[in-house]
């Protein structure tokens, strides 16, 4: 009865010694592609030009349309027509500001994200 017992906790203890591991490189090769993608996403989305921190604002924007923080969408957005504001060349990517600002306003998040979308576009 001895014998069987120790071969029990011989088996389940190098069970368990393989299997940690095993989680262990699993787990880290799976955070390692998320994170080279969410990089490789950020890079493409913005790429550094003059435009760039208005993009990261209606990008922020479009991210809290989507998560249902209107009230997060409009400030940021808000902050980006402010930016825009100074800018002439681009004042078709401010009148999509003020229009996704506006759909928000009447809870039409589509047409919100729709007007956020083409800013964004207007400004690449």
């Amino acid at each position: 009865m001895t014998n069987i017992l120790q071969n029990y906790r011989r088996v389940a203890l190098f069970s368990i010694l393989a299997i940690v591991p095993l989680l262990l490189i699993s787990n880290s090769v799976i955070s390692y592609g998320q994170t080279n993608t969410t990089n490789a996403t950020n890079q493409t989305s913005t790429s550094g030009g003059p435009n760039s921190g208005l993009i990261k604002l209606i990008d922020s924007g479009i991210l809290m349309i989507k998560s249902g923080d209107n009230e997060g969408a409009k400030k940021s957005l808000l902050q980006a027509e402010s930016g825009l504001e100074d800018k002439p060349n681009v004042s078709g990517a401010e009148k999509h500001i003020e229009a996704s600002l506006k759909a928000l306003k009447d809870n039409d998040t589509n047409g919100a994200l729709t007007h956020a979308e083409e800013a964004k576009k207007g400004l690449a």
